[in-house]
């Protein structure tokens, strides 16, 4: 394993964590430096950052060493797929709160003080989010406003936007991610969150974070999303009843939303022409 920061350098923070942040990165060097600038950039006192690589091949370590002064903790080595990453970083906060934000994606101006602000003086939230712009490969841009039906959470997607999330460390400890799902474990995560008490989620109604579409949200079949959203409510204890219906409705809804991306990604622009 390979790593650094200051915390292997030995330099003390200058203030106790109140927020940590963590991203995970396997061959991001096309987009790292803007996601670890948008972190930098946040005018909140007390975060630390922390990188966990999972032994990239391409420039993501250059750009890591060139921020490396300013990073809490970085390190590189092979793991078992972005929920294994998660975790791992997860383990390595101090903070109070930890943000998860990926290597393709970038924090709002001011989202890290937006949400702590939100959350002051109310112990019953663990989980705070708010709503995210959705960039496409095509250059359009739209908001993503969270979605707060437990229905839909529960039977069709991760309708919440994870990239948004502040979680309470302590909350994390007792509640980490399923390494065993390769796309729907924040919807799992997340899920498991709302029905255990959907009173510690606080919406904040502001872009707190911008997104990349693509990638795994144009590539996921059919298949691979019924078998891990079948799984994932088996594994929440859902009945023979609830499992079906929640079959019935991603196949109902998954085509529109597959022909949602490719329409945004490819026909919004000849509106403008």
């Amino acid at each position: 394993m390979i790593e650094g920061g200051s915390r292997i350098t030995g330099i003390p923070p200058e203030t106790t964590p109140k927020v940590s942040i963590v991203t995970v990165v396997y061959n991001g060097g096309a987009t790292l430096e803007r996601t670890i600038q948008s972190v930098l950039r946040q005018d909140f006192p007390g975060i630390e950052y922390i990188i966990v690589d999972g032994g990239s091949t391409d420039s993501t370590l250059d750009i890591v060493r060139q921020y490396q002064d300013r990073l809490a903790y970085w390190c590189s080595a092979k793991d078992n797929g972005i929920y294994d990453a998660m975790n791992k970083g997860v383990a390595l906060c101090t903070g109070e709160w930890v943000g998860l934000i990926n290597a393709d994606d970038a924090y709002a101006p001011g989202a890290v003080a937006q949400a702590m602000a939100a959350v002051q003086g109310d112990p019953r939230v663990n989980i705070v989010h708010g709503d995210i712009v959705v960039h496409y490969p095509n250059g359009v841009e739209k908001v993503k406003y969270a979605k707060q039906s437990g229905f839909l959470l529960k039977y069709w997607e991760m309708v919440l936007n994870h990239p948004s999330f502040f979680v309470r460390r302590a909350y994390y400890s007792g509640h980490p991610f399923d390494p065993t799902f390769r796309v729907s474990g924040d919807h799992h995560w997340t899920l498991r969150a709302w029905l255990e008490d959907r009173r510690q989620f606080l919406y904040v109604p502001q872009v707190l974070a911008h997104f990349t579409a693509g990638g795994a949200s144009m590539t996921n079949s059919l298949g691979r999303s019924l078998r891990e959203s079948d799984r994932m409510g088996a594994s929440l204890g859902f009945s023979v009843l609830e499992r079906w219906l929640a079959y019935c409705v991603r196949i109902a809804l998954f085509l529109p939303g597959m022909a949602k991306l490719w329409i945004n990604e490819r026909m919004t622009p000849l509106r403008h022409k």
